[in-house]
């Protein structure tokens, strides 16, 4: 909940997600079938979060 009304309202703004953005929006929907606009930044902070996770390191 706290990204929502940071990153995510400027992922929002942004990124054209509340109106702008049709190509964006119709991609999170095919993959996660929500299109709301609050439901699509968090879609994509995920995705941002699991790559940069992705690329960390592994130490055994």
């Amino acid at each position: 909940m706290g990204l929502h009304f940071g990153l995510g309202m400027w992922i929002r703004n942004s990124l054209g997600l509340w109106k702008g953005n049709d190509e964006l929006m119709q991609a999170i929907k095919e993959r996660n079938q929500s299109i709301h606009p609050d439901e699509a930044s968090m879609v994509i902070v995920e995705a941002v979060w699991e790559r940069l996770r992705e690329m960390v390191p592994k130490v055994h």
